[in-house]
């Protein structure tokens, strides 16, 4: 048989001096050569195992480009799966033989007990150690292994212990016990290495299924049928770390958890809703610290010295609106970080605080006990600030106070839900505020929506004829193109075709033409043709500009923008 080093160095992925310096460290501590190869960083693990399965004569597979069907994995249980660390790949049944994937073809005991066990005869393939980690989590789901520990006693069960929503908790460290807390922790843990920013638990009739939203789409997730047994205690684990009562079912409740990952932290918003059949939850995960230049948001250049024109004001409100998770909230803290010196003192208003940042007072509303926006802001306004943030106006009274306090020599930073940017204007006028206190105090408003990035792995050129879109939309478009790109989907991007995400903006500063709009009390549409007459970009235009950038599909900005021209 020839050596594995002679294999490696004849491959040309190592060289004498590497051979030897890695004998060198074997006569210390005893580790195979090619374990000590990969640890030096010579060699991958792939590497070795394509050279292994030229010496020992067993198939090296790439288990991601491998078709497993759901009667193969049932052959095997999940107990055997986990603990071995080995995936059922294939099998004949004229001959009783089951391929496994193994990361370890010198240790043959998992096979003789899987064969012992299973009355099968099993034949091994060599994959990767995190390819094998990935397929179980797709074909099994996951935590199917602490799920099965739990349901069958293998391990003692552990209550959830009540710990402070105060307190970090690691979850990584935490891997260890075979109970509900390590399940939500592997759930967590899931979702933060698939850069979810929400996970959802909802409860069926006969199901339990758990979705991760990642780049705004909601996408299922793999788990086992028998987590509907768990789900009562993994609700009031949930309720325990996010300091919630786990007695009350019947009403809505809010919390709040943090909890660590490698080096970083990150904060968790928990809602928990009765539903038809028990509760829904959803958990938002957040990064703890995070600051963002607002060029990196996706603001053209034009538009970015328009926006850094507006916050550089000394007073004036300055309106960000869109739907719930449009992006809003990390616009306005782009622009507190920008602003955040020294010379100047900077203040927020918000239900919850998301983010938190230096030299930064933050405010948190606590409605239960009267400590709502107006009530915080009116005490602000004591404290001499320069700029204020108020994460929502909700109402006419926070919506009075803001503009007050944009009259009286503060910059205002707030958001509005609305659908497009002149909507804004309306909707203050809805809810009661003056049209001249509306148009001497806005500066500007700020329309904004995220549309997914194509993934560049997998991302292909293709033809694209601008008379596809509606008459309406191709009378809009500043920028045509013939080619565009085409998401196709891989591993990398979960097979989306897509992978981050990046901001589009409608920005329409508050000009002398449309005050006058505003005290005539006309309709927005009125006020986006005026906008639109003095340079306005449109969040179509600008999606479509990265459409032509490359940067994402015309099938995402009109998933994203559809009814806006």
């Amino acid at each position: 048989m020839i050596k594995i080093g002679k294999l490696l160095q004849d491959a040309g992925l190592v060289t004498a001096a590497d051979i030897d310096k890695a004998i060198a460290e074997q006569k210390k501590s005893g580790k195979f050569l090619g374990t000590i190869l990969v640890a030096m960083g010579k060699i991958t693990e792939a590497d070795l195992l394509r050279c292994l399965s030229q010496q020992m004569r067993i198939d090296f597979i790439e288990l991601k480009d491998t078709r497993i069907p759901p009667e193969i994995t049932s052959k095997v249980p999940v107990k055997y799966v986990w603990h071995y660390k080995v995936m059922p790949v294939k099998y004949d049944p004229a001959k009783n033989v089951l391929s496994v994937a193994i990361s370890d073809p010198l240790n043959m005991w998992p096979l003789e007990d899987m064969k012992l066990h299973l009355g099968m005869e099993i034949d091994p393939v060599l994959a990767t150690t995190a390819d094998i980690d990935e397929t179980i989590k797709k074909h099994y789901g996951v935590g199917a292994d602490t799920i099965d520990k739990i349901l069958t006693k293998e391990e003692d069960k552990k209550t959830a212990e009540v710990v402070s929503v105060k307190k970090v908790q690691d979850i990584e460290k935490l891997a260890g016990d075979a109970s509900v807390i390590k399940l939500v922790n592997e759930i967590l843990k899931e979702a933060i290495e698939s850069r979810a920013t929400d996970v959802h638990f909802e409860s069926y009739e006969n199901e339990l299924v758990v979705r991760y939203r990642v780049d705004g789409v909601l996408q299922p997730t793999k788990v086992s049928d028998d987590i509907k047994f768990l789900y009562s205690a993994i609700i009031a684990r949930i309720k325990v770390m996010s300091g919630l009562d786990i007695v009350e079912r019947r009403l809505p409740q809010s919390g709040a958890a943090r909890i660590r990952m490698g080096n970083r932290e990150y904060d968790l918003r928990t809602s928990i809703i009765p539903d038809n059949y028990g509760e829904g939850v959803v958990i938002r995960i957040l990064p703890s610290e995070m600051l963002v230049d607002l060029g990196q948001l996706g603001v053209p250049p034009k538009e970015l010295e328009l926006l850094n024109s507006f916050i550089e004001r000394s007073h004036g409100i300055i309106y960000v609106t869109g739907p719930t998770g449009s992006g809003k909230t990390t616009t306005l803290y782009a622009c507190l970080s920008k602003l955040n010196k020294p010379g100047v003192k900077i203040v927020t208003v918000e239900d919850p605080i998301e983010y938190k940042m230096r030299y930064i007072e933050q405010f948190q509303v606590n409605a239960k006990i009267g400590l709502t926006f107006s009530a915080i802001l009116r005490s602000v306004l004591r404290h001499d600030p320069d700029i204020i943030m108020v994460g929502e106006v909700r109402d006419a009274e926070t919506a009075q106070i803001a503009v007050q306090a944009s009259l009286t020599g503060h910059l205002v930073l707030s958001t509005l839900h609305t659908n497009d940017a002149p909507s804004a204007v309306t909707r203050l006028l809805d809810m009661g505020v003056e049209p001249y206190l509306v148009s001497s105090s806005v500066i500007a408003l700020v329309a904004q929506r995220l549309v997914r990035k194509v993934c560049t792995h997998c991302r292909k050129e293709v033809q694209w004829k601008n008379d596809a879109l509606p008459p309406a939309l191709q009378a809009a478009l500043r920028h045509k193109t013939d080619k565009v790109m085409s998401a196709k989907g891989c591993e990398k991007c979960r097979m989306t075709g897509y992978q981050g995400r990046i901001a589009i903006y409608e920005i329409l500063p508050v000009s002398a033409a449309i005050q006058a709009l505003v005290m005539k009390k006309v309709s927005a549409a009125e006020i986006r043709q005026k906008g639109i007459e003095e340079g306005m970009k449109t969040l179509f235009q600008s999606g479509w500009e990265h459409v032509c950038e490359g940067l994402t599909t015309p099938e995402e900005v009109l998933r994203v923008v559809q009814e806006q021209v």
